[in-house]
């Protein structure tokens, strides 16, 4: 097995051609951002005659594809996207985002375009992913789980909390390529939960795994282990949001998805999923039965004993801190910060230009250099505003994820992020 490359200097001449020319037409989109002497206003729609020439110059749109774009960002302003593009990428490179959406659409700069266009709207309006689950704290799901006086809230965060204390699903360690593993423990779960507690608990997954992706890694191993699983308690509602999370939010997220031990009766449910999955994506699931098949993809000493590992781990969910959160309350540093990454974003969108445009070797190492430490910046600076605009997960508690953005797979088990702290088997 290989992890793709997915960075410009690992790429073939066509690649990394195929990238600027999408990056053209994200610059096109970000004009007024990043190109002030036009006097363009940044508070317009971000749908102009000239990202439509732009597209056509590039791409072979058909009316209705135009059509759908139009009506995706009409309403959006150039600004409103800048803001949506620094949100998505976090902490990491924007050429890896961007390589994803190249990937998942076969090199086709016009599909790619439409599909990051929608991604970002999809994941920052629609969803609103980073009020409802990055900055929706597990603490605050906690104190609101003991709130007597909305009783409906209570329930829903109480239900949101046993999803991570139980260990339904959980993160440990890495697979034979270095992609972090995702358990989901079929067993645990119990039918007629709702879809809003659910949704939450996977996007906070997602999200939580995104930070721990570390280049030139992509993607995670997920493992849904259907023993003792009951198909009477399939959640097809959740199923169809995991399969949108990956085609259409996360492109590129899912390195492999090994289902474990599947019950004869899930062949017709399976039956029925396919047909909602890309075949790009369906062929990365695999079907094992087996220690040895689940060995294939993940080292035996790297596999836990619930899977019949030779890992001596288990879960354990360390409580939430009164307090962990405490500099999300710092709205004023958040803001300072925040203007920083804006000026650093700007600085790539002007770099990036710049590297398109290069005709001479020494004009294209110098839009690279600048390119570089703009991106190199911009990471730097996540892992600054991190604590201002995320709140601490299970990762965070135990070690996994440390100060500054350093990720440790296996953390010293009594390293001081657990002394202090109540766990819960």
């Amino acid at each position: 097995m290989t992890v793709t490359p997915n960075t410009p200097g690992q790429l073939s001449q066509e690649q990394r051609h195929k990238l600027k020319q999408l990056w053209s037409l994200v610059l096109e989109l970000l004009d007024p951002v990043h190109n002030r002497n036009n006097n363009l206003e940044t508070t317009a729609s971000a749908y102009t005659p000239k990202l439509v020439e732009s597209l056509h110059q590039k791409t072979t749109p058909s009316r209705s594809e135009l059509k759908a774009l139009r009506n995706e960002i009409n309403d959006l302003s150039p600004d409103t996207f800048f803001e949506y593009l620094l949100n998505t990428t976090r902490q990491e490179s924007p050429d890896r985002l961007l390589l994803r959406f190249l990937k998942a659409r076969k090199w086709d700069v016009g599909k790619s375009f439409a599909m990051f266009v929608h991604a970002l709207v999809w994941r920052n309006q629609r969803l609103n992913v980073d009020e409802t689950v990055v900055a929706n704290t597990e603490l605050k799901a906690l104190q609101e789980s003991r709130e007597t006086s909305d009783p409906q809230k209570a329930k829903l965060s109480h239900g949101f909390l046993e999803q991570l204390r139980t260990g339904k699903c959980f993160m440990h360690g890495t697979d034979r390529v270095g992609r972090p593993i995702v358990v989901l423990q079929g067993r645990l779960h119990r039918s007629m939960e709702k879809n809003e507690v659910l949704n939450r608990g996977i996007l906070h997954m997602i999200e939580a795994a995104r930070l721990v992706l570390v280049p030139p890694v992509e993607g995670v191993t997920a493992i849904f282990d259907m023993t003792g699983f009951s198909v009477s308690n399939m959640e097809y509602a959740a199923a169809k949001f995991l399969i949108e999370c990956s085609q259409t939010g996360y492109p590129e997220f899912l390195g492999v998805l090994l289902i474990h031990n599947a019950p004869w009766a899930f062949s017709g449910i399976w039956k029925t999923m396919k047909r909602w999955i890309e075949p790009e994506i369906a062929s990365r699931i695999h079907f094992t039965y087996t220690t040895a098949e689940l060995e294939k993809f993940i080292a035996p000493e790297r596999l836990v004993q619930e899977l019949h590992g030779k890992e001596n781990w288990s879960f354990e969910f360390v409580e939430p801190i009164e307090g962990e959160n405490a500099k999300m309350e710092d709205t004023a540093t958040r803001d300072v910060i925040y203007a920083e990454r804006r000026s650093i974003g700007t600085e790539l969108l002007n770099a990036t230009s710049e590297w398109i445009k290069a005709k001479t070797p020494e004009e294209l190492d110098k839009a690279n250099s600048r390119r570089e430490a703009a991106i190199v910046n911009l990471h730097l600076n996540y892992w600054t505003l991190d604590p201002y605009v995320r709140g601490r997960n299970l990762l965070d508690r135990t070690g996994v994820i440390q100060e500054g953005g350093k990720i440790d797979f296996y953390p010293n088990p009594n390293s001081k992020s657990q002394q202090n702290s109540n766990t819960v088997r």
